[in-house]
């Protein structure tokens, strides 16, 4: 749902494509929130507390689909992870940083 342009967001997504916005700030379970997904202000509800500087769905994403942010593939969903969850650990293995043997 898009929200105005001037509502102060409180996560960024940096690319028109990514799946997850990065909470700017500690997000509260069933709190909407704005989010400056690239250009544009997007409105999402948390599902679940968010812990500042931890990625929140925008979208849903089926288990073994990729995780997008910044544009570019991070990781993989490991459970289905519903619009507005915490994205962390729990349901995502990452892509980034592994060795060439990983």
């Amino acid at each position: 749902m898009a929200t105005s342009s001037k509502e102060r967001w409180a996560a960024l997504a940096i690319h028109p494509d990514d799946d997850v916005a990065v909470a700017l700030r500690d997000l509260a379970a069933g709190e909407t929130v704005a989010v400056r997904q690239g250009a544009g202000v997007v409105s999402a509800v948390a599902r679940e507390a968010i812990p500042m500087g931890h990625k929140m769905a925008l979208r849903a994403i089926a288990a073994g689909a990729p995780v997008r942010k910044h544009g570019q593939p991070i990781g993989a969903a490991t459970a289905d992870i519903a619009p507005g969850a915490h994205v962390h650990v729990h349901n995502m293995a990452s892509r980034r940083a592994r060795s060439p043997k990983a």
